[in-house]
């Protein structure tokens, strides 16, 4: 309890635009104010009709998961100096609702046609995102869990929309930090996984500098490295939200297994609480059972909040 908003407090109130730039996510528009285009339904918090909708930040890229796709971002960011309530779905609600009429109002709006006019795409895809952190030490870090049966607003909209909470943010700042203790050898690039929806051979990516929206709600982040020296020495690292255990590491080593044949070198696998002396008996049996030696000698796990542990 509170480990995650203690982390969040360290990297200070900024650290929603400082999570982008350790994403990819570079030169967002910020601040950008859009006409509503439904005020009979749109009420603001006094119950008269809303004018605007103002948007946090906002960013747009070719989607290297889905061929062709637009992807618009529209990000909803509440920082607060208080803990989450005890029951957080009343004010969860209406962060989602604001979010929800934005998202609604800019399907039609004149900035959305704009940017479209600004890229090549075959389709567009609108969606949201909600950071609500805080940097308090006993907080509750897990607001998904709690919320996660709220309802809100009745509607027609069929866009995703991704909830960051303390835990979230933290666990992959924490991996990327991680991450760049080791860019003195490795260069390192997001990993983009064959989805059944990026099969354009013309336009497939593997590998990029941006992270997915779609990872962002991950308990999996999949990064590529690759030896500055040695571009032919390569390795996959799979940094997991959850907690050691032989269920979930047997899992992970399964799914390397399926997504590293375009890839040669090491895989790594790192959770948030690996204790070598504790843990590495629980690996060997683990690896043994998948009866495959020449791939699972070539994977190794480590603890992504020890800078330490070496690769």
């Amino acid at each position: 309890m509170g480990e995650w908003s203690k982390k969040i407090g360290e990297y200070g109130e900024k650290v929603v635009e400082q999570f982008f730039s350790v994403i990819g996510w570079n030169d967002l528009q910020k601040g950008s104010p859009i006409p509503c285009l439904n005020s009979k339904k749109h009420l603001n918090e006094n119950d008269n009709p809303k004018e605007t909708h103002g948007i946090d930040f906002m960013y747009s890229y070719i989607n290297p998961l889905v061929s062709g796709q637009l992807t618009n971002v529209i990000v909803s960011s509440k920082f607060k100096t208080t803990k989450y309530p005890n029951s957080p779905t009343k004010l969860f609600k209406d962060f989602m609702d604001d979010l929800i009429t934005t998202l609604e109002c800019f399907d039609g709006s004149q900035l959305k046609n704009n940017i479209v006019t600004g890229f090549s795409c075959s389709s567009i895809n609108d969606v949201g995102v909600l950071f609500w952190l805080n940097n308090l030490q006993d907080s509750d870090d897990d607001l998904i869990t709690a919320v996660s049966s709220a309802r809100i607003i009745d509607t027609q909209m069929n866009n995703a929309i991704y909830i960051m909470d303390n835990k979230r943010v933290a666990f992959i700042l924490e991996v990327m930090k991680y991450i760049k203790t080791k860019t003195y050898k490795f260069k390192y690039s997001f990993y983009y996984p064959n989805t059944g929806q990026n099969i354009n051979p013309q336009a497939r990516q593997n590998v990029g500098s941006i992270l997915p929206v779609e990872y962002l709600n991950s308990s999996i982040i999949p990064i590529k490295l690759e030896n500055k020296d040695n571009p032919k020495e390569t390795c996959l690292f799979l940094a997991t939200l959850d907690n050691f255990e032989e269920e979930d590491l047997m899992r992970i080593i399964g799914l390397t297994k399926d997504i590293t044949t375009d890839l040669v070198g090491d895989v790594i696998i790192a959770f948030p609480d690996y204790q070598e002396l504790n843990h590495k008996d629980i690996v060997a049996m683990a690896k043994q059972k998948f009866q495959v030696p020449e791939f699972t000698k070539t994977v190794s796990v480590v603890n992504f909040n020890n800078p330490l542990n070496v690769y």
